[in-house]
């Protein structure tokens, strides 16, 4: 084997190694991107008007903060009911499962 043969292994040995590297970088960024939307998308569909119980798109309601967290409403008259006693709507137990 002349030294270009010998060269050129390395050569695409180190090429293998960086690819295999930069895929399993991408891949694991990828993932954790892909995590991280789900998180935001589940947000989404879970958001529900306290006081109506209507699902709410998040990305358009009305807002109120009580307690450091934030509800979502479908109105501004729905808001303003929750502003009256928000300790009434905030701390409700849910329907779907009763340990909260």
């Amino acid at each position: 084997m002349n030294l270009f043969s010998k060269d050129m292994i390395w050569i695409l040995l180190g090429a293998a190694l960086v690819l295999l590297l930069w895929r399993r970088f991408t891949a694991s960024r990828n993932k954790a991107m892909s995590g991280a939307m789900d998180v935001i998308q589940d947000d989404a569909r879970a958001a529900s008007d306290p006081v109506t119980g209507n699902k709410v798109d998040p990305t358009h309601a009305i807002t109120a903060i009580f307690e450091g967290k934030t509800f979502f409403f479908e109105s501004e008259s729905s808001r303003t009911v929750f502003q009256q006693n928000p300790a009434k709507f905030a701390h409700q137990h849910h329907g779907h499962h009763g340990s909260c």
